[in-house]
């Protein structure tokens, strides 16, 4: 038994000292939960005597060992997690969005309960698990904060869309608030999609078909009783192609370019001299492969754009 506690401590020692390394420290939880999945799959046995010399001793069956040390990865994983959940929840949601799209009604104490609720769901469905990466860390990020604003002010292609197109009477800090809030909603769009063997990088982010969409809006409308039924649609919608997808509103299709660049984001980046920074140089890509991945190539032409001109 004190065998089996001490091979379980080594196990916990390795994978803690892997999530803080330099690399890996600042990325959200399930972003370092991939990069590290990724990492013991590539050099597989070949961790064998560095694992033995912190005190963890390798099986006959290797994969064994493999499996102890991702089950550790994923508790670590979920524990900070959680904290991530409650922060993006608690704190990065304002809710002020609420009023104008419920007849002014204020959002009940509940809707926060729902939808860490619904949340954690995602969190145990391995493909909900990978689209709710990048949405979180979008939530999470400035990414909100720094485009609607710039959006509002020049009035162009994307505010048509929500405003006169969509038709949403939102300020520009109120649309912010929303889309942070249907990031969070959006993974569910693939909680009834099966999952590979094997998860390749558009799991969670490849469009869905209508009918398996529709599977899901069936049962969020009873899981998030207290959000109106349009927010919700709104925000799974966005896991269907554009511009395959007729009427697809003007903030799904923002939430998953959104969600698609939290995935990407990369905090401790830097930028070589002359080089574009990070945003231009994503958002310039995304455009090119638009139609590809059933992404709205006009609003990627204006998120480069405002990203070009403040050198973000």
């Amino acid at each position: 038994m004190r065998k089996m506690d001490a091979q379980s401590n080594a196990i916990q020692r390795f994978i803690s000292r892997m999530f803080e390394t330099p690399a890996l420290k600042a990325l959200p939880a399930l972003q370092k939960e991939e990069q590290v999945l990724q990492f013991l799959k590539q050099n597989g046995p070949q961790l064998q005597p560095l694992l033995a010399s912190m005190g963890i001793a390798a099986t006959a069956d290797w994969q064994e060992t493999v499996g102890g040390l991702v089950r550790e990865i994923r508790s670590l994983a979920d524990r900070m997690l959680e904290n991530e959940i409650q922060r993006a929840i608690d704190v990065r949601l304002q809710f002020s969005f609420y009023p104008a799209l419920s007849s002014g009604r204020q959002p009940p104490p509940k809707v926060r309960e729902e939808l860490g609720a619904l949340c954690r769901r995602i969190a145990n469905h391995p493909v909900g698990r990978r689209a709710l990466s990048g949405s979180l860390s979008a939530a999470l990020s400035d990414i909100t904060d720094k485009y609607i604003p710039q959006i509002w002010e020049r009035r162009k292609y994307i505010y048509v869309e929500v405003t006169r197109v969509q038709r949403l009477s939102l300020k520009a800090e109120e649309c912010a608030d929303l889309l942070r809030f249907t990031l969070l909603i959006r993974p569910a769009a693939y909680l009834h999609a099966m999952a590979d063997r094997q998860l390749g990088p558009e799991t969670g982010f490849a469009p869905v078909q209508e009918q398996a969409l529709q599977r899901a809006l069936h049962g969020l409308s009873a899981q998030l009783s207290a959000t109106p039924p349009e927010i919700v649609r709104m925000a799974v919608r966005g896991a269907l192609p554009f511009p395959g997808t007729r009427g697809l509103e003007a903030i799904s299709r923002l939430t998953t370019i959104s969600a698609l660049r939290g995935r990407a984001l990369a905090p401790t980046l830097v930028v070589d001299r002359g080089a574009d920074s990070p945003d231009k140089s994503w958002f310039n890509i995304t455009r090119r492969n638009a139609a590809w991945r059933g992404l709205d190539p006009r609003m990627l032409d204006e998120l480069y754009s405002i990203a070009a001109e403040n050198r973000w």
